[in-house]
């Protein structure tokens, strides 16, 4: 997954129309690249370990929820 160099989408947003409508960059894509490279996160968890906490927090899930609904 990467992240953004810039995290506050908004105002970047906002900027990247106003450039575009101001002539700045000629498509979105020029903008796009214009912003550099972001931080490139990759999974360091080995797939199993991964897989353990996946089913542990569905788990968790579903008891929530089972116990929400027997709330009603």
């Amino acid at each position: 997954m990467r992240r953004p160099a810039l995290i506050e989408t908004t105002a970047l947003g906002a900027a990247g129309l106003a450039g575009l409508s101001a002539g700045v960059w000629k498509s979105p894509a020029e903008f796009a690249v214009a912003q550099g490279e972001g931080a490139l996160f990759e999974p360091s968890l080995p797939a199993e370990d991964r897989d353990r906490l996946v089913k542990g927090w569905e788990r968790a899930v579903r008891a929530t929820r089972s116990w929400a609904a027997d709330r009603e």
